[in-house]
């Protein structure tokens, strides 16, 4: 991350992203905005905090809104991010912090989004559950009464573990991922109001897909347009446990990657 830095002053950002981790430009230098934009219905005025923004996925946000904070806690990290707002001329602004002891006012942001944080916050005294608890109190502090949180989390119960698939790499079954009704309680015990669940169809990596898991006929819907059955036998048993899923509500509680869309309340 230094050699980085340091290139990203010198030649810019992304030819320092091409010489330095040229196996990580692809996904480091893609500006698609993600899929989660489109349901969150936000003026573009807002002011938006993103923690756990990794190489600096806040960019997306900055060309979407006024104002975006990101958040991270390797300052060198915290240092790219800032060098690629500053060089692609967007409101961001990269700050170095503890996720669990934030430096936030009040009632100031009209989004937080979590970046995979919810289910791998650092281990500290009092539990899993406890930790999850406070981090979600002491940022549903900074929403305004009309704010959200999107976060994206993993299933413990999803069907991707249950089949033995291979998992991304890192990936581990720690204490703070949850099932899909466990996050759903955690929401529910720090005080926060209604929520909405995607299934994010391809990895909360890639959100272009979003299926939401309170609609059936939606989930059923998608299952045809795929056309699972055109790929042969196998498609046609996909197809079939998919339509199940969908119909009988297993869908809503095993679906591997979700994002969740929760009011402040």
């Amino acid at each position: 991350m230094r050699e980085l830095n340091r290139l990203a002053v010198e030649i810019g950002w992304q030819a320092a992203v091409e010489q330095v981790v040229p196996e990580e430009a692809a996904g480091i230098c893609d500006e698609r905005g993600p899929g989660f934009l489109y349901v969150w219905d936000l003026p573009p005025n807002s002011t938006v905090l993103e923690i756990g923004d990794g190489w600096g996925a806040s960019v997306a946000l900055g060309r979407a809104f006024a104002r975006v904070i990101a958040v991270e806690d390797v300052v060198e990290r915290a240092r790219f991010i800032d060098l690629r707002a500053r060089q692609m001329n967007l409101p961001v602004n990269a700050i170095c912090a503890d996720f669990l002891s934030l430096p936030l006012a009040r009632e100031r942001f009209d989004a937080i989004a979590l970046n995979g944080i919810l289910d791998s916050l650092p281990a500290v005294a009092g539990g899993p559950w406890e930790v999850q608890l406070r981090f979600l109190r002491s940022i549903r502090e900074s929403l305004k009464p009309s704010g959200f949180v999107c976060a994206s989390v993993r299933n413990r119960h999803g069907w991707d573990r249950l089949s033995g698939q291979p998992r991304r790499a890192g990936e581990n079954d720690g204490a703070y991922v949850r099932s899909l009704p466990g996050y759903r309680k955690l929401f529910h015990e720090t005080g926060y109001g209604a929520v909405r669940a995607f299934h994010a169809w391809n990895g909360s990596m890639d959100t272009a897909v979003l299926l939401p898991l309170n609609n059936s006929k939606a989930l059923r819907y998608f299952v045809d347009l795929c056309n699972f059955a055109g790929f042969g036998w196998r498609g046609r048993i996909k197809q079939t446990m998919l339509r199940t899923a969908a119909r009988t509500g297993l869908w809503a509680r095993c679906a591997p990657e979700v994002i969740f869309l929760v009011e402040k309340g």
